[in-house]
């Protein structure tokens, strides 16, 4: 797997998916998941370090053969994972109102109880590494269903994937989840109205290393029934609009990285390991290259007039030279996949922290996950629309999705002193505490931190400053003799 240009998005021109056309409908799909799939088990497992450097080849002097891994992918992910989703994402109010407050309050129980904060950080680590993630929000059936109304499970995007209207607007027209059963393909084709459970027949060509199909044949129809939920309950979330993994742009300075590490060590056991060359030499009957090596000593004699010698044939990688060539290549790396970079900082300086914080790269990666926000905030709206039909249907629980938004909490502690003093200019601006909260960045839920807050942001933002007013000047002041206009 060389080149990699992101997952594909599954399209299908069909105004609806019934029992006469599903199984050609899935077919076609099959094909480019397919070709997904692949590519994604390639990403997985290069992130756990199954990387291309360990299929090297070396003809010469193949005893000296080092195939050296520097994980990079898996800390870029590492670091992607810890810093887009510092706290877990809540919803909080859009409105002043105290009613729909508590229905916020209420919902973000629901979405903590069914378990999604932790299925979020999966479904984050998974589009991390291999482009895209897949939430699966079902029925609560068990005893606790009257206080957990729907549980939130992460699939592996091997297995699962949303199928999409080809007209504007792209709606999820259908989803596939995929399960090898006894040498058997089941698979399950949900879509707003109805579950179709298919049995691909028996599995013709199947990787088990990394579980996805390749082949199957003589897929039917088994069993169709209604979808209670009303809506399709598999929901993809891509980390870019072109789903590429975070660490997919960067795979050749990686492997680059790899091989200049590995041949970097050949070098240094190749010194170790110096060959000797023999002039004019004779050596004992039996003595052979193998026996030198291994006494580690020999004796050389003379051959008329042509003096012995031996050399030792050495010469050392030029390493300073190497090590440029590395860091060139680490900064690229850094730079393409949005992660900061400690050697930018160059130790201590007199920069303010603005500086060092573009510099080291902070800001660029501030700017990816900022990106990537909008794009699960965008899915993220079709799992509201999961979860509050399942909530009105069970609990009568009723919020419209246009008084709540999905707010997601990061570097809420830097720069405060920034976000103080810009709230204050607000403050005395007229800005209205909430407003003044949201704009400078210090609050992440302003109307909740206003309402928690009221008694003692009110006494602040009422004080009056009397100079505001007061005349500049004794020519500005009026004149208390005047009885009135002339």
């Amino acid at each position: 797997m060389e080149y990699l240009f992101g997952r594909q998005k599954i399209f299908t021109s069909a105004d609806a998916i019934t029992a006469e056309n599903v199984v050609q409908e899935v077919s076609d799909a099959l094909g480019v998941h397919m070709k997904n799939a692949r590519e994604e088990s390639f990403l997985y497992w290069y992130r756990r370090g199954m990387q291309p450097i360990l299929d090297r080849t070396k003809e010469v002097r193949p005893e000296i053969w080092n195939k050296v891994v520097v994980n990079n992918a898996d800390m870029i992910v590492t670091f992607k994972n810890g810093y887009f989703l510092t706290k877990p994402a809540t919803y909080v109010s859009r409105k002043e109102d105290k009613e729909i407050t508590e229905k916020v309050n209420q919902l973000n129980e629901y979405v903590y109880l069914s378990g999604k904060h932790e299925v979020d950080n999966q479904v984050v680590d998974w589009f991390h590494t291999v482009g895209l993630g897949v939430l699966y929000v079902g029925i609560n059936k068990g005893e606790d269903r009257d206080e957990v109304p729907f549980k939130v499970y992460s699939l592996d995007p091997r297995g699962a994937f949303c199928v999409y209207s080809s007209t504007p607007g792209n709606r999820p027209m259908y989803a596939v989840h995929m399960v090898i059963a006894n040498k058997r393909l089941h698979l399950d084709v949900i879509t707003e109205t109805d579950i179709f459970t298919l049995d691909g027949g028996g599995v013709s060509s199947v990787n088990l290393d990394d579980n996805f199909v390749l082949s199957v044949s003589k897929t039917t129809v088994v069993k169709q029934e209604k979808n209670l939920i009303g809506k399709i309950p598999i929901i993809e979330y891509a980390y870019n609009s072109l789903r590429m993994s975070a660490t997919e742009s960067t795979i050749p300075i990686q492997d680059a990285i790899n091989l200049i590490e590995s041949n970097r060590n050949d070098g240094i056991e190749q010194f170790v390991q110096s060959l000797m060359v023999l002039y004019n030499c004779e050596l004992e009957e039996g003595t052979t290259a193998n026996t030198i090596r291994q006494a580690g000593l020999i004796q050389l004699k003379s051959v008329g007039e042509n003096k012995a010698d031996v050399k030792v044939m050495t010469e050392q990688l030029d390493q300073s030279q190497t090590q440029t060539t590395l860091d060139d290549l680490y900064e690229q790396m850094l730079d393409k996949a949005g992660v900061p970079s400690s050697i930018r900082d160059g130790g201590s300086t007199s920069d303010n922290v603005g500086s060092v914080y573009l510099r080291s790269g902070w800001a660029m990666a501030d700017t990816h996950a900022r990106n990537t926000e909008d794009e699960f905030k965008r899915s993220n709206a079709y799992f509201d629309e999961v979860s509050l039909s399942i909530l009105r249907r069970k609990n009568g629980f009723e919020i419209k999705p246009s008084e709540f938004e999905l707010k997601i909490t990061r570097n809420d502690l830097s720069n405060l002193l920034v976000k103080t003093q810009a709230a204050m200019n607000m403050k005395e601006l007229g800005f209205s505490p909430a407003l003044a909260f949201e704009r400078s960045g210090l609050s992440n839920d302003p109307l909740t931190d206003v309402e928690v807050s009221r008694e003692y942001i009110e006494a602040k933002w009422r004080e009056v400053d009397t100079t505001v007013n007061a005349p500049r000047n004794e020519q500005d002041a009026p004149n208390s003799d005047d009885g009135g206009d002339a």
